[in-house]
């Protein structure tokens, strides 16, 4: 990621705080909207400096985002997994997101950011009904 030194920064402690309200919160709503600031900050820096792995970033958070908001009410009524499954998950994303951030850019690595993109997509597809069938026939494993 070739962002400048500001705004690799700005979204280090952006997204560190995110997290850590997400990690402190255990409503299921007020988590996700700390979550919200992943991809709100991702499109403020991106409308100073383009980069494509940003908009990975902003891309998988709100599509995360919008799958796991979307079907919340559903969780233990019709699809069979509890919640704080996913939102577990969803907050050591987060940190490890703002983790990436903190890093100084010659210690941060594509293959360690893809690595959190893949499981943030995941993360959102477990969210559906596939999702949870895939996770109870143990195909989907966290």
């Amino acid at each position: 990621m070739q962002l400048h030194q500001e705004y690799r920064q700005r979204l280090a402690k952006e997204y560190r705080y995110a997290a850590d309200r997400m990690r402190q919160e255990t409503e299921p709503a007020r988590k996700l909207y700390y979550f919200s600031a992943f991809f709100g900050e991702a499109q403020r820096v991106l409308n100073w400096q383009w980069d494509r792995d940003l908009v990975l970033i902003h891309n998988l958070t709100q599509q995360t985002y919008g799958q796991i908001n979307t079907q919340l009410p559903m969780f233990g009524l019709i699809l069979p997994i509890d919640v704080s499954v996913i939102l577990t998950q969803l907050d050591q994303v987060a940190s490890n997101l703002a983790g990436y951030f903190e890093k100084a850019d010659k210690d941060a690595n594509r293959e360690e950011l893809f690595e959190m993109l893949g499981r943030l997509a995941e993360i959102g597809y477990l969210a559906g009904g596939n999702g949870v069938y895939l996770h109870e026939r143990g195909l989907i494993k966290f």
